[in-house]
């Protein structure tokens, strides 16, 4: 207020000053005298209009505060209001009343469909609830009486009991359940992958989300043609099938340590940074069609205890080190071809079996890796065969190495090449059917060991 007071005043003044100074050049006596009135009322005139200016920004001003004021105080009751129906949701989350539960769930989804800035700390939440201990299998609802003398059969109130809480189980399920399709149905993009940056997505679809269900219990878990920043599956448990066919992920995954008990389906998905099923089991089929891995791969000491497709493309480090492959195992036409990172550091190897035991049988098509393309190194130092092992095909662009290897059936490797400088070496491997219809590669051969087996040595 006082920087506007004086500017209004020394407008005023320097004004006057300016025309008071040139009407002192009007010609002496009545010219001179209305010359100075003039300039005088000019100049309080321009003072008047730049207090009237003053005044005018001065109320903008206020105006402006006040808007600001009123937005602050409705965006503050907004949030205000999101906590409140943010804290009763998650209350009801922790209720003992499934239906109840249910309600907090579809809360959460909702606030979370109209509060974008709050869809990640709600997606927490339910990721939360799905990580609570939950068993896989229900209960005995009934217990079978028992007969046996000097025991008593189970009351009838055990009986209900047992009853009871096998209900507690199946309601808990659904809840379970209905977390798992808000989660799918929002983190689904349904868009042609090749339009997707140049068509709009769903409203529902919520982008950029991670998540977080390490050591959760997921039942018939669904997340085809979902998109996912960072995922965090380490030591879950997929009872039922778990379906990520064409699933995204923008940032790295984890499925370490994880239990597949069903149909494990990976096909079309791409993950664009590392990839983790170290340790993980896979009690059914695993299949993993056209997935791209465009980044690290460790599926090292990983159990596939049914059949595995991998037509895949591994364009980084892969590494199957000491890996199970119980029934066939199947990587035709699978690429492996490391990254630019690894070139730039000089590495070579692409692909490392070292330790794998492959266990497939003829009669469900053995083990192959027909028509697969290794761009470095590949590294099957001590695999063990346990039957047909099938190389088909294979180029190899570098190094290959089955040093202590061990072929139990077959080995194959018809019209498989081989890179000039690269190197192969079949040091101490081991045949133990000399009888078998082997095609070594050109120049090799098998000869007695002296250990009741054969090796592989160069003609």
């Amino acid at each position: 207020m006082l920087a506007a007071a004086a500017a209004v005043v020394i407008t005023a003044v320097v004004v006057i000053i300016w025309l008071y100074t040139i009407a002192s050049h009007a010609r002496p006596g009545t010219d001179q005298a209305n010359a100075r009135l003039d300039a005088v009322r000019t100049g309080l005139a321009a003072g008047a209009g730049a207090g009237a200016a003053v005044g005018l920004m001065l109320a903008f001003r206020r105006q402006h505060h006040q808007e600001i004021a009123t937005d602050l105080t409705d965006r503050d009751a907004t949030e205000r209001r999101i906590t409140e129906l943010y804290t009763k949701a998650v209350e009801q989350l922790g209720s003992d009343k499934a239906p109840v539960r249910l309600g907090g769930l579809y809360a959460l989804e909702r606030l979370a469909q109209d509060n974008p800035a709050h869809r990640q700390t709600i997606v927490n939440v339910i990721c939360a609830y799905l990580r609570m201990p939950f068993s896989a299998t229900e209960p005995v609802s009934k217990p079978e009486p028992e007969a046996t003398e000097g025991r008593e059969a189970p009351s009838a109130e055990t009986a209900m009991g047992a009853e009871a809480l096998g209900d507690t189980w199946q309601q808990e399920r659904q809840v379970r359940l209905t977390a798992q399709r808000i989660l799918a149905e929002h983190l689904r993009d349904d868009r042609a992958k090749d339009k997707r940056s140049t068509e709009l997505p769903s409203p529902r679809f919520w982008p950029d989300i991670s998540i977080d269900l390490a050591a959760a219990t997921l039942i018939d878990f669904d997340l085809a043609n979902g998109v996912i920043a960072d995922a965090d599956f380490y030591g879950a448990t997929f009872s039922g099938s778990a379906g990520f066919g064409g699933a995204t992920f923008s940032g790295s995954a984890g499925f370490g340590g994880a239990t597949f008990s069903a149909l494990a389906y990976f096909s079309r998905a791409i993950f664009n940074s590392d990839t983790e099923f170290e340790g993980s089991t896979f009690n059914d089929t695993a299949l993993f069609e056209r997935t791209a891995f465009n980044a690290y791969a460790g599926f090292s000491a990983a159990t596939f205890n049914g059949s595995v497709g991998f037509h895949a493309a591994f364009n980084g480090l892969v590494w199957f080190l000491e890996t199970t492959f119980s029934r066939d195992a199947s990587f035709e036409g699978t690429t492996f071809n490391g990254d630019a990172e690894m070139r730039q550091e000089g590495r070579t190897d692409v692909a490392w079996f070292d330790k794998a035991i492959f266990h497939g049988s003829a009669e469900f098509g053995g083990d192959t890796f027909g028509g697969a393309t290794f761009g470095g190194d590949a590294m099957f130092k001590e695999t063990t065969f346990g039957d047909d092992a099938m190389f088909d095909g294979v180029t190899f662009g570098g190094k290959v190495l089955f040093d202590e290897a061990t072929f139990s059936g077959e080995a194959r490797f018809s019209g498989a090449t081989f890179s000039s400088g690269g190197g192969l070496s079949f040091t101490r491997s081991r045949v133990l059917s000399q009888d078998a219809q082997h095609v070594w590669p050109t120049g090799w051969r098998v000869e007695p060991d002296g250990n009741d087996g054969y090796t592989v040595i160069r003609s």
